[in-house]
């Protein structure tokens, strides 16, 4: 019962993102990883820079700051970049390309995210006993 519901959810993120990536396109998917990432990155040095100031550790939270400005500008400088290739999507030519690629990205994505569930279904069901898949 655990493998059909794992095959059905590993199915279900597969069309999902397929579908997905092929409404956005390829580009709007880079853009939508890169700024996932960027904001992952962002989290984890604002908790660098709480936990710095509270233990007093003056350079860890300086390092913190500084990371946190070359990553806003790394920011600013990707959505000067990608905004002008966004409207090239916009092209019939392009646009044909890019939803096809979308899905091809799409289905990469879900190929990671399986990988994930994988591993994370395996991790739960061996913390609880039941075995693994």
């Amino acid at each position: 019962m655990a493998k059909f519901i794992f095959v059905l959810i590993i199915f279900l993120l597969f069309v999902w993102r397929i579908k997905k990536g092929f409404r956005n396109g390829i580009m709007r998917e880079i853009v939508t990883i890169l700024s996932g990432i960027i904001s992952l990155a962002s989290v984890a040095l604002i908790f660098f820079a709480i936990s710095g100031y509270r233990e007093k550790a003056l350079s860890v939270f300086a390092l913190s700051v500084i990371g946190l400005t070359v990553l806003g500008l790394v920011f600013k400088v990707c959505n000067l970049i990608f905004k002008p290739i966004l409207a090239l999507g916009d092209v019939a030519v392009i646009g044909g390309v890019n939803k096809l690629l979308g899905a091809v990205m799409g289905a990469a994505e879900a190929v990671a995210l399986s990988c994930l569930c994988y591993y994370l279904f395996d991790y739960i069901l061996g913390y609880i006993g039941v075995g693994v898949l």
